[in-house]
């Protein structure tokens, strides 16, 4: 008689649902612990949050330029239409001329230009031709000072003359020459002011033998022609 206990058929297999699940059980702690360092985890954003209110460089506030004012030039304004009128210079002289010469000079400045003794009185030069001729002649019994206005053709005709010397005299009216013969007796300026020729002349000694006071008399001439250019 066999004495082994039979297994009957409806406990034959009680055991398999147990060993299942301890199987899963194995798996479940093996999976667990691998997973641990396979398993990545997403990307932390916490460091680089923007505070609000901060542009970051892909903000389009970041790279808009700021708006600045124009810096191109403004056009001129069209030249006026209507010219400007202009102011003709006036030629040194013109207008200051007084209408009676012997005001120019009293007699003191003639005794201290020619070196004689006064007084000079001034009185006007005869008519030409019927016509007032603009001058005066301040004499003494001894010497006299001539000044007058005469013709450009005058002076044109001295230039050309082969008897007479003239020498530039700079800085006397607009132009101006010392006249004098050959022989240097008897000199006499010509200047050149506002347009006008005038001559001076002096004499300061009335004697035939007055060709000795040349020299003096072209000094004196020259420094009055100075003066009276400035005031005609």
């Amino acid at each position: 008689m066999d004495r082994r206990t039979p297994i009957t058929s409806g406990r034959r297999y009680t055991w398999l649902p147990a060993l299942a699940l301890a199987a899963v059980a194995v798996a479940g702690c093996s999976s667990s612990g691998g997973g641990s360092t396979a398993a990545s985890a997403p990307p932390s954003t916490a460091g680089t949050a923007t505070a609000p209110g901060t542009a970051t460089p892909s903000s389009p506030a970041a790279t808009t330029p700021a708006a600045t004012p124009s810096t191109a030039p403004t056009p001129a304004a069209p030249p006026s239409a209507t010219p400007t009128p202009t102011t003709a210079t006036t030629p040194a002289g013109t207008g200051k001329r007084p209408a009676d010469a012997c005001t120019l000079l009293t007699s003191p400045q003639v005794v201290a230009a020619v070196g004689t003794a006064g007084p000079f009185r001034g009185t006007h030069p005869d008519k030409v031709d019927g016509k007032e001729v603009w001058g005066c002649t301040w004499g003494s019994p001894q010497s006299y000072v001539h000044i007058r206005e005469t013709s450009p053709s005058v002076l044109a005709a001295l230039k050309t003359n082969p008897e007479f010397t003239l020498t530039p005299l700079p800085g006397v009216g607009e132009e101006a020459y010392l006249v004098q013969r050959k022989d240097g007796y008897r000199p006499e300026v010509f200047f050149v002011s506002g347009g006008r020729v005038y001559s001076v002349e002096v004499v300061k000694d009335r004697s035939p033998n007055d060709d000795v006071n040349a020299p003096a008399e072209a000094a004196a001439g020259s420094a009055l022609a100075l003066a009276l250019s400035k005031l005609v």
